[in-house]
């Protein structure tokens, strides 16, 4: 995703220096000049106290700006005790006006900054959002394309001697899932070098999922249902066949099972895909510990679709049933 380019620092706003002290000093040559010149003409005096609060107020402008309300505040209090002791009256409202100017641009100033932090803080989540999105991919990918290469290879490496055709059809399956792992790194990284956040390519689907039992032929899988799926909106396409896909990982490195089901269905509000093993059945089982983060992706998937992920076990086996909402209208767009 190509970030924004940020504002320069003057579009958010002056420092609160830069209108401050020249408002003070206008505001002071206003109130101090013109009180004075009032005093001259009506033959009184200022006194020291008129001038320390003529001043007050432009001082508190140029010094304590950066505080919200507080220049106004002194200015405004400064004024009025200015005219209730009866001193001589010019033009002493000079440095409320000013404070409260130099107010609006501090309240300007300070929602350009947020302003600039939501749109920093919304980059950083679709960066999050993007890299979560390619890591799950490659996740499911590259886990089930190496569970199927470790699983033939070694049954190449069982039968090479004893039955070699058996050796070369595992081979066969080995360097097809290998391509297969190697097209889904260039996909996610050709989305990473493009820089928009959309995959350049596009990702598999369930119309790929017959592909994707076809190259684990060793295994007992049984699709249903498939064929009265229909069309689907493609977020929700792809999501379904990630599901798939990491759940016959998940089966094939933990269930010990030599067969399961795969089953889809679908009504007028939802889509749903349910892979469920029957237990161990002598088959292998890998001893390697997981990190556990297939079903964490499996269910963000889900869940950011609308959808529901229930995954437990069911009598000797595991079950894994994903319910995704279909908006018929969304669909014919």
């Amino acid at each position: 995703m190509r970030e924004r380019a940020e504002p320069r620092p003057w579009r958010a706003g002056p420092p609160t220096w830069l209108p401050a002290v020249p408002l003070a000093g206008v505001a002071l040559l206003l109130q101090l000049g013109g009180s004075l010149g009032r005093a001259a003409r009506d033959g009184t005096s200022v006194g020291w106290f008129g001038v320390l609060l003529l001043v007050a107020g432009p001082l508190a402008i140029a010094l304590l700006s950066r505080f919200p309300l507080v220049p106004l505040g002194v200015s405004i209090v400064a004024a009025l005790a200015y005219v209730a002791t009866d001193h001589p009256v010019g033009p002493v409202f000079a440095a409320p006006v000013a404070a409260l100017l130099v107010e609006g641009v501090r309240r300007r100033r300070e929602r350009f900054s947020r302003v600039r932090e939501e749109r920093r803080d919304r980059v950083d989540r679709a960066r999050a959002e993007e890299r979560m999105a390619m890591a799950r991919d490659l996740h499911d990918a590259l886990g089930h394309s190496l569970t199927l290469i470790n699983v033939q290879s070694a049954a190449a490496l069982h039968a090479f001697d004893r039955d070699p055709e058996n050796a070369r059809r595992a081979l066969g399956t080995v360097k097809a899932e290998s391509h297969r792992a190697l097209e889904e790194v260039r996909r996610v990284l050709d989305a990473v070098r493009d820089g928009s956040g959309a995959a350049v390519r596009p990702g598999p689907g369930l119309a790929d999922v017959p592909a994707l039992v076809a190259a684990d032929p060793g295994f007992g899988w049984r699709v249903e249902g498939l064929g009265d799926v229909g069309s689907l909106p493609a977020a929700l396409d792809a999501a379904a066949y990630r599901v798939v896909q990491e759940t016959m990982t998940n089966v094939r490195r933990h269930s010990g099972a030599r067969g399961a089901s795969i089953r889809f269905s679908r009504n007028d509000t939802e889509m749903s895909v349910e892979v469920r093993d029957p237990g161990r059945q002598g088959g292998a089982v890998e001893t390697v510990e997981t990190s556990g983060t297939g079903l964490v992706g499996m269910r963000e998937r889900v869940e950011r679709l609308g959808g529901t992920l229930d995954a437990g076990p069911a009598g000797d086996g595991y079950r894994v049933r994903a319910v995704f909402p279909v908006d018929r209208r969304e669909e014919e767009r």
